[in-house]
């Protein structure tokens, strides 16, 4: 159902309403107050999934050959003067023929918006008329109305004043769908001839402002090439485009039509792209196969114009000889009819309420997913910059001469940069990329544990009561990790009972069945061990339910709270292959379940942890320093110099390749992962061992997730540095590469990264 109550079908579905043929063979047109016509045509059927599928492919694939053409789009190819008369006469059909049809729709629907479409198109079509005419070569060698400076000028008015239509028929649809009055039926054929003159006569103006552009508009060609002020001009045409792309992205709800006009439009932007950006000049590849993406951009409305047409006449055909066949034997089958439909109606109905269901879920999972990918995604600059600041604030906390209030204003400094890199370890626990040291664990011991802490920090108020099943298995997770997590959702609790209440800790032995894991894509049916943690709080309400989980999202006052924390547990869930869910009543309380894998379906994950060494200092070694990052890496050869390191730096692949061919001595790689050119860090950690054999290799990333499957088969320990980090874990991570000397160890380094 639409948000009116109203049944989104093609029209085939209201023939049988009674009258629907008779009604769609009239002359005069339908009264707005008639429900059964409202979502009868693309430009107010809501789009569906399958036609914004549909709609991506197509968008995709004009990306890819827009993208495939733009390195050979100012290649110069032959001069065919005909091209455009031919372009352009198909053009003017195709837009004639879609405004005639609009106008059409029009006179059903009375939208003014729908009116103002029209006109754009209609507008579309009539401008292109003197475009062609002084096109250069067309019809004349330098055009019938004033040559190429008129072209050029009218090619913008055609490009630029589409879009502005656009832009106006997406701001009237808006204002109708706010408008709960049914529109004026005395919008009626004199308002499509009024529309229909102003649109010539714009057109007009605007042939005739270009015609005479020696004196009001700048020269925007010098013969086939291309002057400075045509860059400006196509740029705001071209901007316009992708306005109007915007401002019909933005409604609340796309119908058919919409979604069209905006494949349209990009289809629109391609080839103002190719004909007047990434070309150079009249008749190279650029201009062709852009006025190749602009046949295709006037052609997609009218194809699903035409297509709703012939299935308009096709279900009025199969309805009419349904119509005849039912009505020999209807009175006989009415109550036989009737009994079924019934039936068949609640049966919709449950299956309605299931997929709603089912896509109110997927589309939750695909929003976490899609916060997952940017929250990641912004880690590794992030911390790069995280890694100048702490590093130059520890080498400043090391200088001597520091009095009391410098060394207060540096640990301040320093305390806010480890708060930021703890933040950003937070978001990447929500992306599933923090590293994860699991271990066997007995939940029950765990949560005894940290009871006795929680009943310190939550305060005499709350009551904690705890339900332990002795029976469970161990499970396997990073120990601190379930802490944290057990611990957010304490606190949550104590937040949610601000008078005091109960709060309730339980495990037992939890099944996930094949229907819950159909429901939930990443949950893997069987037994785990369940950690049920429960308050008498003032609950949730289903909306801040449907965002509990989002990071930054919180109902806490400014100032007390990240809106980090149950994203964290989120996260930590997720990547430990768990699972977790909520439930929630206003004023009854909360529920938060957290299901864990029992240790022996995974117990090979468990990663090994070695002890520190006694002294990071080093001893004279050569230590090559591969980062692109100019300020990071002038702090990490300023810390490698202080802690006895001798050091030679390069700021990509190919630099370090250079000094390693040139025959310096190196005895330890340390290089960052990401890093631009043909070589990242994993790349150039296996040419320097293989360059190097034996040498030892330190990586650092701002991914700590990332793995280092691509490198396996060294004959060296690999090991990972996770930015932003301290001075001192960087002198102790280094003294435990160079005092390595085991490549068994390769195996657990690739595992535990």
């Amino acid at each position: 159902m639409s948000g009116d109550g109203v049944m989104q079908q093609p029209l085939g579905g209201f023939i049988g309403a009674g009258g629907g043929i008779a009604a769609l063979s009239a002359s005069e047109p339908i009264p707005h107050d008639q429900p059964r016509f409202q979502h009868a045509f693309l430009s107010t059927v809501i789009a569906g999934r399958s036609d914004r599928r549909l709609a991506l492919i197509v968008v995709l694939l004009s990306a890819l050959g827009f993208a495939g053409t733009i390195p050979f789009a100012s290649v110069i190819l032959v001069q065919v003067n005909s091209f455009i008369p031919a372009y352009e006469s198909a053009l003017v059909l195709i837009d004639a023929i879609t405004a005639l049809m609009l106008f059409g729709q029009f006179r059903w629907s009375r939208s003014s918006a729908l009116l103002v479409l029209a006109a754009g198109y209609l507008y579309d079509a009539l401008i292109i008329i003197p475009h062609t005419l002084s096109f250069p070569g067309a019809f004349a060698p330098t055009g019938l109305l004033g040559g190429g400076q008129t072209t050029a000028w009218l090619f913008n008015f055609w490009h630029g004043g589409f879009p502005i239509f656009v832009i106006g028929y997406a701001f009237l649809n808006a204002r109708q769908a706010r408008r709960t009055r049914p529109a004026d039926d005395a919008i009626d054929a004199a308002t499509v001839g009024v529309t229909i003159v102003a649109t010539a006569a714009l057109v007009a103006g605007l042939a005739f402002l270009a015609t005479n552009h020696g004196t009001l508009l700048p020269t925007l060609m010098d013969g086939n090439a291309y002057k400075p002020a045509l860059t400006i001009a196509v740029s705001c045409t071209w901007t316009l485009g992708l306005v109007a792309i915007a401002v019909l992205w933005r409604q609340r709800r796309h119908t058919v039509l919409d979604l069209w006009l905006m494949v349209m439009l990009c289809a629109w932007v391609f080839d103002i792209a190719l004909s007047a950006v990434f070309n150079t000049a009249r008749f190279d590849l650029g201009f062709y196969v852009g006025r190749g993406y602009g046949l295709l951009a006037g052609s997609f409305v009218l194809g699903v114009l035409l297509i709703e047409t012939g299935g308009l006449h096709s279900r009025l055909a199969a309805a009419k000889a349904l119509l005849d066949e039912h009505a020999r034997g209807l009175e006989d089958r009415v109550r036989e009819r009737t009994a079924e439909l019934a039936r068949s109606n609640e049966t919709l109905i449950d299956e309605i309420a299931e997929r709603r269901k089912a896509e109110a879920q997927l589309h939750q999972a695909q929003k976490m997913e899609a916060l997952g990918q940017l929250t990641g995604g912004l880690a590794h600059d992030f911390n790069n910059h995280l890694g100048v600041i702490i590093g130059n604030l520890d080498l400043l906390d090391e200088r001597p001469g520091l009095d009391t209030d410098q060394k207060e204003l540096v640990g301040d400094a320093l305390a806010a940069a480890v708060s930021g890199a703890d933040l950003t370890r937070r978001l990447l626990a929500f992306a599933r990329r923090q590293p994860l040291r699991p271990e066997r664990i007995d939940a029950n011991q765990l949560i005894g544990d940290i009871t006795k802490l929680l009943r310190r920090t939550l305060g005499g108020r709350i009551e904690i009561r705890l339900k332990l099943d002795g029976s469970i298995p161990q499970v396997l997770a990073d120990p601190a990790q379930l802490d944290t997590a057990i611990a957010n959702l304490a606190n949550n609790a104590r937040d949610a009972m601000p008078n005091g209440g109960e709060l309730t800790i339980a495990t037992s032995i939890g099944y996930l069945d094949e229907d819950y894991a159909a429901q939930h894509s990443e949950v893997t049916p069987g037994a785990y061990v369940a950690i049920e943690v429960s308050d008498t709080g003032c609950g949730m309400d289903p909306d801040t339910l449907s965002r509990v989980f989002e990071p930054f999202f919180t109902t806490k006052e400014p100032g007390k709270g990240t809106g980090l924390g149950l994203s964290m547990v989120f996260g930590f869930l997720k990547q430990s292959g768990g699972h977790i869910n909520v439930y929630s009543e206003p004023g009854k309380g909360t529920t938060f379940r957290l299901y864990l894998r029992q240790n022996d379906l995974a117990a090979e994950e468990v990663d090994a942890t070695g002890g520190e060494v006694e002294t990071f200092s080093g001893g004279g070694e050569r230590i090559l320093v591969v980062e692109d990052n100019v300020k990071l890496r002038a702090v990490l050869v300023r810390q490698l110099n202080e802690l006895g390191y001798r050091v030679s730096e390069a700021e990509h692949a190919d630099g370090a390749l250079a000094l390693l061919d040139a025959g310096i001595e190196i005895d330890l790689l340390l290089t960052d992962i990401v890093m631009p050119g043909k070589l990242d860090g994993l790349g150039l950690a296996r040419a320097f061992t293989e360059r190097r054999p034996g040498g030892k290799v330190l990586l650092t990333s701002g991914f700590p997730g990332t793995r280092l499957t691509d490198v396996e088969g060294l004959s060296t320990t690999l090991r990972l540095l996770g930015k932003p980090y301290r001075k001192r874990d960087l002198a102790r991570m280094l003294r435990e590469t160079i005092a390595d000397q085991s490549p068994a160890d390769v195996k657990v380094s690739l595992s535990r990264c």
